[in-house]
């Protein structure tokens, strides 16, 4: 996976919840890092708009972490792409 992808993914994460850039890339978002539900849908957004793609929801969901999201969007961005 691209670290760039994931520190840009981070850094929507941040800016979005609020958390400090340090936080463990494992942790859960919702339960261990407590970031509101209320959030979601704008990580969703800031993400899709960040990297150009679309993400479904049923699988924005299932991604509950940092390196979870970063993963996805590693997957749906197409090769070659520098975002």
């Amino acid at each position: 996976m691209s670290d760039n992808i994931e520190q840009q993914v981070r850094q929507i994460v941040c800016q979005v919840t609020g958390l400090p850039n340090d936080f463990d890339p494992n942790q859960h978002l919702y339960l261990d890092l407590g970031v509101a539900s209320v959030h979601a849908l704008q990580l969703l957004m800031e993400i899709e708009d960040k990297f150009g793609v679309g993400i479904p929801d049923e699988e924005f969901v299932e991604a509950t972490s940092l390196k979870q999201l970063s993963e996805m969007v590693q997957r749906l961005v197409p090769q070659g792409s520098s975002n």
